[in-house]
């Protein structure tokens, strides 16, 4: 008889929702442990073995708490989930910052079945550490912790700094390839990383900024190569995405449209079926975008409906699923899971609209751009 596959729910959870969890974890072919003190439930969790944590949305600390269990090696995979009454744009935004790998709808009991179904049979590995030397500099532990984490899971070796000097030394005393650092640490970013340049370093730089420094950050390293700011509020995992596009060299680029960072819930649904489900958007491009989920959809076609970049109104478009990709899957988590999508079809008025705020977004963030992108019906 195979062994019994555990989900740990960490929560003040009511005895009508305890009973709703366990019955929601047997669908899923699991059991569910529920623990409402945090050291009840880290003792739990180092004398047996979960597949994923759940943690209740209304907690005060389950931040801290699932930050800290997979700081440790044993549970550095372990996939984590919220459980929220109701979805939206700061619920995603804040999970993600910490590393929360979905949110979920808990007043949808399908929404948690559907991702515990997805979850992988067996638990994930670390990845091999052969991609180089990544240095995180940020004065906050958390902060460190969660981009460190992202980093190791895609092949990463990390080193952490807690200072500009302790910068300055790693990056001239270590062959570092990617450094990540907090703005708030050097007197002047684009100085640091020149100095760093000029003693030799060759690494890709991102520097992390509040929202409101971006702008004027975006300017000052416009002309510098393989470095760049980004947002530091936003998910982790786009320090992956922009690592990438730094490091891409200068090969001749087949995309029909620049892929940009763009986070907003997106509500989805295989097209014909009667409910929708929940995910958050992790790049765009002019003619699709990537959906970040633990249970990607497994129809052919989708219906969507999110609010695109800028935009005043939600608005409604047709994809045809070009990909999925689950937790565990491949070598490298070198990007979230989720699905991408096609845009295929639409109202007039929508696509227009989705054409025209993907335009005025890439030239508020300086992207060059090639010519209108046209959906044939």
């Amino acid at each position: 008889m195979p062994d019994t596959r555990h989900v740990l729910a960490v929560g003040a959870f009511a005895s009508p929702e305890r009973a709703a969890l366990a019955e929601m974890a047997k669908e899923s072919a699991m059991d569910v442990h529920v623990e409402a003190d945090p050291s009840a439930a880290a003792a739990w969790l180092d004398a047996s073995s979960a597949v994923a944590m759940l943690i209740d949305g209304d907690m005060a600390g389950g931040e801290a708490f699932a930050v800290e269990r997979r700081a440790e090696s044993k549970h550095a995979t372990l996939p984590v989930l919220t459980w929220n009454h109701g979805v939206n744009d700061l619920c995603f935004a804040e999970a993600f910052s910490w590393g929360a790998d979905d949110v979920v709808n808990r007043d949808d009991p399908h929404a948690l079945v559907s991702r515990l179904r997805h979850l992988p049979k067996e638990p994930s590995l670390m990845a091999a550490s052969n991609r180089g030397v990544a240095l995180v500099a940020d004065s906050d532990r958390n902060r460190r912790i969660v981009v460190g984490r992202v980093l190791r899971n895609a092949g990463y070796s990390v080193m952490f700094a807690v200072s500009g000097d302790d910068l300055e030394r790693f990056v001239t005393d270590s062959p570092v390839e990617l450094v990540v650092t907090n703005s708030g640490l050097h007197q002047s970013p684009l100085d640091a990383v020149q100095k760093a340049r000029r003693l030799g370093s060759r690494a890709l730089f991102i520097v992390s900024c509040p929202p409101r420094d971006l702008k004027r950050a975006r300017k000052a390293f416009a002309n510098v190569e393989r470095a760049t700011p980004t947002d530091g509020f936003a998910p982790a995992e786009n320090v992956l995405f922009v690592s990438n596009e730094l490091g891409r060299g200068f090969g001749v680029d087949k995309r029909t449209s620049a892929r940009l960072l763009f986070g907003t819930t997106v509500n989805f649904r295989g097209a014909g079926r009667e409910s929708d489900d929940w995910g958050y958007s992790y790049n765009i491009s002019e003619n699709g975008l990537y959906v970040r989920t633990l249970a990607p959809p497994d129809d052919e076609f989708v219906w969507l409906e999110l609010c695109p970049p800028r935009g005043e109104r939600r608005i409604r478009l047709v994809g045809k699923v070009a990909w999925r990709r689950g937790l565990g899957k491949g070598e490298y988590a070198t990007v979230p899971p989720g699905f991408g999508v096609q845009i295929v079809d639409g109202a007039k008025m929508d696509l227009e609209v989705w054409a025209d705020r993907y335009r005025a977004f890439a030239e508020m963030l300086g992207v060059s751009l090639n010519p209108p992108a046209k959906i044939v019906h």
